[in-house]
């Protein structure tokens, strides 16, 4: 099982993929997340401009991510992938099922025309286990150099959370 998570980080400088994001009153960028069921981050997406809808190149963003998981050969066929209301796209969802992923993602009900029932599969118990990602981002924040980001390149920022990612990661297997 895995979950998926926008993680948006503030800034104190300009730099590369920085926009203002009105919501936060701040500057801001966003990194997608992979976790798994063992609070493990498996894989971390290019760096985002903060400005953008949460469904800005999520095809393409995953399609890097799963890139990512056959490279370090993590068998993630039949699996479940968590996901908010906020990933429920129809394009999204017909990607991830087609590479053989089980898309346990809850109804947005604000897409919906109609009051047509939808019978997209969802596990409600497995929906549940979504907090473990919540508790590998409380872990990342942290490390103060993630929590504002000081870095102007985006690829130093990246760097900066797989070098945290592995820390968590190592952590928690031989802790």
């Amino acid at each position: 099982m895995f979950t998926i998570r926008w993680l948006s980080h503030a800034l104190k400088k300009g730099g590369q993929n920085v926009q203002w994001q009105r919501r936060k009153r701040a500057k801001t960028v966003n990194n997608l997340v992979i976790c798994d069921n063992a609070y493990n981050i498996l894989a971390i997406s290019d760096c985002i401009d903060g400005n953008h809808h949460d469904n800005f190149e999520i095809i393409e963003n995953i399609k890097n991510m799963i890139g990512l998981l056959d490279k370090q050969h993590i068998d993630y066929k039949r699996s479940h992938l968590n996901a908010d209301s906020g990933f429920d796209v129809k394009a999204f969802i017909e990607f991830i099922e087609n590479h053989k992923i089980i898309a346990n993602i809850k109804e947005n009900r604000r897409n919906k025309k109609k009051n047509v029932p939808d019978y997209r599969y969802l596990s409600e118990y497995i929906y549940d286990f979504r907090f473990k990602i919540e508790v590998v981002f409380a872990w990342l924040d942290t490390y103060k150099r993630l929590l504002v980001r000081f870095e102007v390149l985006s690829n130093h920022f990246k760097s900066w959370l797989l070098i945290a990612s592995s820390m968590i990661n190592f952590r928690h297997i031989f802790n």
